[in-house]
C-alpha cells in the first residue's frame, strides 16, 4: 500500500516538473494544472484471537485388580528311625607285678676340721699435731695486673689417637660334643575307651501353625487434573504489496496453549491382612544313649636316648686386636692473647696464721688371731634298691554293637494358594475443551491522498 502511495505521488511530481518546462518553452500553450485531496480506503491486516471447541483423545491408565493361584514347592521336614552298627573297644584290665632300680638317699653325720680368724681390737693412745688458724686484719698494698684482650693466631702441635687393628694367634680351650645312644625306660599312659550306658535329656523340635497379623502397603491409582502447556502451528493470512497491489497469504504461526490433562497418581495405602507361619518349639525329652569313656593304663617301653658329653679340646685361633697408636698434627687456631698492665691498690685484708698443737687420742687397733673349731655336717650318700610294684594293664578287645538313631530328611511339598495381582490398561476417552485459536482480518482505513486535478 506505501509503495502504491509513493508511486502516485511520483507521477504528481513528474508531471508538475514537466508542466512547468513545458510552459517555460511553450507560455502560451500551456494548460492550467490544480491539486485536490482525496479520500483513499484503504486496509490493514489485524491478528483476532477467539476461543473454539476442539475435541481431543486423552488415554488414562485403568487398575484392575484380579486373584491368581500361585504353585510353590516347600521342603517339609520328616524324622526316620535308622539301625547301624558300631564297633567299640571293650577295656579289659589285669594287674601285673614288676620290679625297678630306685636310688634312695641316706644322711650321714661327718666331723671336719677347719681354721678360721678371730680378730681382737684393742684401744691404743697415740699424739698428733694439728694446726689450729688464727685470723688478723692488714693494710697491704698490690699491684694488680689489668687483663686486655687481643686475638693471635698460631699454631700447635696435636697429638690424636689413631685406632690401629693388628692380629694375635692366640689358644683356647673348648667343649666338644660327643653323643652317645643309650636305652632307657619311660612309663606312658595308653588310653582306652569303654561303652557305658547314660541317661541325657534332648530338645525334640515340635512344628505348630499360627496366624498372625501384618500391615501390607499397597498402591491406589488417582486421577489427578493438571494443566499443561502445548505448543501447535495454526495457519494465518498476512498481506503484503505485490506489483499489482497488496496481496494476501496463509503462514504457520506456533501457538502456545494451556491444555488440561488427567494424570493418574499413585497414592499407597496401607491395610491389615491375615497369614499362618510355622513356629518351631522344642520340647524337653530324657534318652538313653550310649557312651564312650576314655580309660588310661600306664605302660613300660623302652627307647633309645641320645645322651650328650663334652670332652675338652685345645683350638688356636686369629683375635684382632685394636691399638691406640699417638699421631701428631700440626693445626692453625686463634686465639685471645691477655697482656697485663700493672696497677697498685690499696686493700684490707685478712692473713690467716696457723699455730702447731699437739692432742692425744684413743685409736682402736684391730688385729686376727688363728683359731681351730670342729663342726658337724650331714652327707647324702645315694644306694639303689631294688622294689616291686603293681601295675593295672588294660587291654582293648573289639566289640560289636547295635543302636538307633533318628536321622531328619526334606521332602518337597507342593503347596497352592491366591494373590491378589493388580494390572493397568489404557482406556481412550475422548474431551471436548475450548482452545484459543488466532485469525488474521482485513481492517479498512482512510487516507486523504494529494493528487493532481486536469480542468478542461
Amino acid at each position: 500500500m506505501r509503495t502504491w502511495m509513493a508511486a502516485r505521488l511520483a507521477t504528481v511530481v513528474l508531471a508538475l516538473g514537466v508542466g512547468g518546462t513545458a510552459a517555460a518553452w511553450y507560455p502560451c500553450c500551456a494548460p492550467t494544472v490544480a491539486v485536490e485531496y482525496r479520500t483513499v480506503t484503504c486496509y490493514r491486516s489485524e491478528l483476532r484471537t477467539e476461543l473454539r471447541e476442539v475435541e481431543r483423545t486423552v488415554y488414562r491408565c485403568v487398575p484392575e485388580t484380579r486373584e491368581q493361584e500361585v504353585r510353590e514347592t516347600v521342603m517339609t521336614q520328616h524324622w526316620r528311625e535308622e539301625e547301624r552298627t558300631a564297633t567299640v573297644l571293650v577295656p579289659q584290665v589285669r594287674q601285673e607285678n614288676r620290679q625297678r632300680t630306685v636310688v634312695r638317699c641316706e644322711w650321714q653325720e661327718q666331723q671336719r676340721e677347719q681354721t678360721v680368724l678371730v680378730p681382737e681390737t684393742k684401744l691404743v693412745e697415740e699424739k698428733y699435731t694439728v694446726l689450729v688458724p688464727e685470723w688478723r686484719e692488714e693494710k697491704r698494698q698490690e699491684t694488680v695486673m689489668v687483663p686486655e684482650v687481643r686475638q693471635e693466631n698460631r699454631q700447635r702441635t696435636v697429638t690424636v689417637m689413631e685406632t690401629r687393628v693388628r692380629e694375635e694367634q692366640r689358644e683356647q680351650t673348648v667343649l666338644v660334643p660327643e653323643t652317645k645312644q643309650v636305652q632307657q625306660q619311660y612309663t606312658v599312659l595308653v588310653p582306652e575307651w569303654r561303652e557305658e550306658r547314660r541317661r541325657e535329656t534332648v530338645l525334640v523340635p515340635e512344628v505348630r501353625q499360627e496366624n498372625r497379623q501384618r500391615t501390607v502397603t499397597f498402591f491406589r491409582t488417582v486421577p489427578e487434573q493438571q494443566v499443561r502447556q502445548v505448543t501447535c502451528y495454526q495457519p494465518v493470512s498476512v498481506s503484503y504489496c505485490g506489483p499489482c497491489g497488496p496481496v494476501c497469504g496463509c503462514q504457520m504461526v506456533p501457538v502456545t496453549q494451556n491444555v488440561a490433562v488427567t494424570v493418574f497418581r499413585c497414592v499407597p495405602e496401607q491395610r491389615v491382612e491375615n497369614y499362618t507361619v510355622q513356629i518351631c518349639s522344642h520340647r524337653t525329652e530324657t534318652r538313653e544313649v550310649p557312651v564312650r569313656v576314655l580309660h588310661h593304663r600306664q605302660e613300660t617301653r623302652t627307647q633309645t636316648v641320645s645322651v650328650c658329653s663334652y670332652r675338652q679340646e685345645r683350638r688356636h685361633y686369629t683375635v684382632r686386636i685394636p691399638e691406640c697408636v699417638p699421631v701428631q698434627r700440626v693445626e692453625n687456631f686463634a686465639v685471645q692473647v691477655c697482656h697485663y698492665r700493672p696497677e697498685t691498690r690499696t686493700h684490707t685484708v685478712r692473713v690467716l696464721h696457723h699455730r702447731q698443737e699437739t692432742r692425744t687420742r684413743q685409736v682402736p687397733v684391730c688385729s686376727y688371731r688363728e683359731e681351730r673349731q670342729r663342726y658337724t655336717v650331714r652327707v647324702s650318700v645315694p644306694r639303689q634298691v631294688v622294689e616291686n610294684y603293681p601295675v593295672q594293664v588294660c587291654e582293648m578287645r573289639p566289640e560289636q554293637r547295635r543302636y538307633r538313631v533318628r536321622v531328619a530328611e526334606c521332602r518337597p511339598e507342593t503347596r497352592t494358594r491366591r494373590v491378589q495381582v493388580t494390572s493397568f490398561k489404557t482406556v481412550a476417552e475422548v474431551v471436548r475443551e475450548r482452545v484459543p485459536v488466532t485469525t488474521c482480518v482485513q481492517v479498512p482505513y482512510q487516507v486523504q491522498v494529494c493528487v493532481p486535478a486536469c480542468y478542461h
